[in-house]
């Protein structure tokens, strides 16, 4: 979708009035289907990663 959003914000610079209601169209379609989208956990797996490992040696300091 961004990659589209992209490729419409460039048709548009270079539009003639007669394509330019049509493409504003698309771009506000797609601008409300970007902002629709869930937005992605930040989290990646090495975070995911370090913070199991991190509950692992609280775990064991507990233990002993």
């Amino acid at each position: 979708m961004i990659a589209l959003r992209n490729r419409l914000a460039e048709e548009i610079e270079t539009a003639s009035s007669r394509d330019l209601a049509a493409l504003s169209k698309q771009m506000t379609d797609v601008l409300a289907q970007i902002e629709a989208m869930p937005v992605a956990d930040a989290t990646s797996a090495a975070d995911e990663i370090a913070k199991r490992r991190e509950e692992r040696r609280k775990n064991a300091g507990n233990e002993a």
